[in-house]
């Protein structure tokens, strides 16, 4: 079954594709989708400053991802939790993601 994202003709380097319609593209989409999500929870919350962050796009709407060169080590931590969901969600270990943030810290991801 596939299913198409409408797009401009005017957006060459997109975020997400057009059309997702392998076992494959899916994986990468949810994958981008969570570092969509985890990213503008953090920008949204200001928990990490913003130069820790790099702007993307998904169709005409600005998103904030984490960058992986910043020197803060809890972004570092962050995003080897975010590696270790995507190796989890690759090898079909995980159905469901959720996560837990407050405004000091993110403080728990539970995996099923």
């Amino acid at each position: 079954m596939a299913c198409a994202q409408q797009v401009k003709p005017s957006q060459a380097a997109q975020l997400l594709p057009n059309e997702v319609v392998s076992e494959q593209q899916s994986l990468l989409v949810v994958k981008k989708l969570l570092a969509i999500a985890v990213s503008g929870i953090t920008y949204l919350r200001g928990i990490f400053p913003g130069r820790a962050y790099g702007s993307k796009y998904v169709e005409d709407q600005k998103v904030m991802i984490l960058k992986g060169d910043c020197d803060c080590p809890e972004i570092s931590q962050i995003l080897l939790w975010m590696q270790g969901c995507f190796d989890a969600i690759q090898k079909k270990y995980v159905s469901h993601v959720w996560s837990s943030t407050h405004s000091e810290v993110i403080c728990s991801v539970l995996l099923v």
